[in-house]
């Protein structure tokens, strides 16, 4: 597999341009092993990409659940990559893509019949109907477009502009990530606000993309992204092998980053907030670029919850901070030397480390402030507060299990 620039795009913009990513700059071709890491970025993961797979004669699956070849991967992005993460639109040869599509309205019956069907329908694709969508992860979530409040599902390659993710099998996950992306929010390291809707029975967290922008009603813009995966060119069955953060994380960053250590120290914010409010799944898909024109810099957090509520978790993290593997050992000095590992000072690190700190004191008295007693949210800002005592005295941020 190649995936190679067109010459005209390639005779503009010249060689060594990320355009679609940092692992496939112009003007190409590609090796083939980054080519497949990319286009298998797009697709789901799990029970998702197995439901999808299903629905596409002949595509075949490995032992791990990734396509078997890279041809199954392109088949399965012909069928589902009209609306894909960023802006990429995946079409079959001779077909056109859709600058527009259209937007069926869903009134709240629909609406909760369809998050009900995600058992059976991973994203609410729907070929047959024009819905043809895809998105990494594992989780059940819907791809829907919000204009003035209402609810619309997007046909024919129009973009989206929420995704609503549905509680996975840790109770009360919704809830967990809204708090801890809301802190995020508070911070200035994500990007627009999350919150829990009831749905029918369920409850769903409502997530605005960061990658869109809405224009108006049934005006939105695809703003281009990739995840770190993509970037450094692995396939997705080995996010949790892409290393430390100050590694090949970092490496992208100093090549392809017109401000490297700007770029680097909003990575380093990002990998300390993920340990400080426990969330041991920092993967190498959970973190992701802003490719803007051939510009690249980090994008929002995003993806975050406190994993410490839920016992059968190992807390082994996603990526080592430090010579740390274990969420419980990471400290302060774990943290400063990721940070000088990156490339920056001492004096940087901590005053990041502190900063981080001071900020999220202040985002957990706004959200203790309005935590119902004894539910989950309670839960994840007592644990968190906590870790936050024990970052700033130098204690590791807590107890091995």
């Amino acid at each position: 597999m190649r995936i190679v620039y067109e010459n005209s795009i390639a005779e503009h913009r010249g060689a060594e341009v990320p355009l679609l990513s940092c692992s496939l700059p112009t003007p190409g071709p590609s090796q083939p092993g980054k080519a497949r890491a990319f286009l298998e970025g797009l697709l789901p993961e799990g029970r998702a990409l197995a439901m999808a797979a299903g629905r596409v004669r002949g595509v075949r699956l490995a032992g791990d659940g990734s396509p078997e070849t890279p041809a199954d991967a392109v088949a399965l992005l012909a069928e589902y990559g009209r609306e894909c993460a960023g802006a990429v639109v995946i079409v079959p040869s001779g077909e056109a893509p859709s600058d527009e599509g259209d937007y069926e309205r869903l009134d709240d019956e629909e609406l909760a019949r369809r998050v009900q069907a995600l058992p059976d329908r991973p994203l609410g694709a729907d070929p047959e109907h024009g819905i043809r969508m895809s998105l990494a992860g594992v989780q059940d979530k819907l791809l829907l477009a919000r204009f003035d409040g209402q609810w619309f599902q997007p046909r024919n390659g129009a973009a989206s502009t929420h995704i609503l993710k549905v509680s996975s099998d840790w109770p009360g996950s919704a809830e967990n990530e809204a708090v801890v992306l809301g802190l995020a929010q508070r911070i200035g390291l994500s990007q627009g606000t999350v919150h829990v809707e009831r749905v029918g029975d369920t409850d769903v967290l409502v997530v605005p993309r960061y990658d869109r922008q809405v224009d108006g009603p049934g005006r939105v813009r695809r703003l281009h992204q990739e995840d770190m995966c993509q970037a450094v060119g692995i396939r997705p069955r080995d996010k949790y092998h892409i290393g430390r953060p100050s590694k090949r994380m970092a490496s992208v960053l100093r090549e392809w980053a017109d401000s490297p250590s700007r770029e680097i120290a909003r990575l380093f914010e990002q990998v300390a907030f993920r340990a400080v409010v426990g969330d041991e799944d920092g993967h190498g898909k959970n973190y992701s670029l802003m490719l803007d024109d051939g510009t690249v810099r980090m994008a929002p957090l995003y993806d975050s919850l406190c994993t410490l509520i839920y016992p059968d978790l190992t807390g082994r993290m996603g990526t080592p901070i430090g010579d740390q593997q274990n969420l419980a050992r990471v400290d302060r000095a774990a943290l400063v030397a990721e940070a000088r590992a990156m490339g920056m000072t001492a004096s940087q690190a901590n005053e990041s480390v502190d900063d981080l700190a001071a900020g999220l004191r202040t985002a957990l008295d706004a959200a203790g402030r309005s935590a119902p007693e004894g539910g989950v949210r309670e839960q994840v800002v007592r644990i968190i507060t906590q870790r936050v005592d024990r970052l700033e005295s130098g204690r590791p941020l807590g107890e091995p299990r």
